[in-house]
């Protein structure tokens, strides 16, 4: 399977060192960022799981197709599936994407999100490039 050219991809970062979390998400038709955040003091698995929402949602706010998110992480896509993030350390931003998947679940329910292969396809065009 070649590498994916449509739909959007997500990585997240976490720096302990400077204490930063972020997320961004990259279009694959034209390798643009169209969307980037930085949470503060995070997870790698909370920045994930809200890279993946803000992609759903960038997907219904503007009518994107194809709808789907590639994500390397199994977390992100297991916590997107059951709409909860099982992390103990809970944010307002974690808090609101919950509501968000399960207040617009018919929706959420057309967008696919797929495991990004690294293996296949390297580092995804998400990726910051701090490894």
């Amino acid at each position: 399977m070649s590498r994916p050219r449509e739909g959007i991809a997500v990585d997240a970062s976490h720096s302990i060192k400077n204490g930063l979390t972020r997320y961004r998400g990259i279009d694959l038709r034209t390798g643009e960022e169209i969307f980037h955040e930085d949470l503060g003091n995070k997870t790698v698995n909370i920045g994930e799981f809200l890279g993946v929402v803000e992609a759903v949602k960038y997907i219904i706010e503007h009518d994107y197709t194809p709808r789907v998110v590639y994500t390397d992480s199994t977390t992100a896509i297991s916590w997107f599936k059951t709409m909860a993030a099982a992390s103990k350390r809970k944010s307002p931003a974690v808090f609101k994407a919950e509501v968000f998947l399960q207040a617009m679940s018919s929706e959420v329910e057309t967008v696919e999100i797929v495991h990004w292969d690294k293996s296949l396809w390297g580092e995804t065009p998400a990726d910051f490039g701090l490894k």
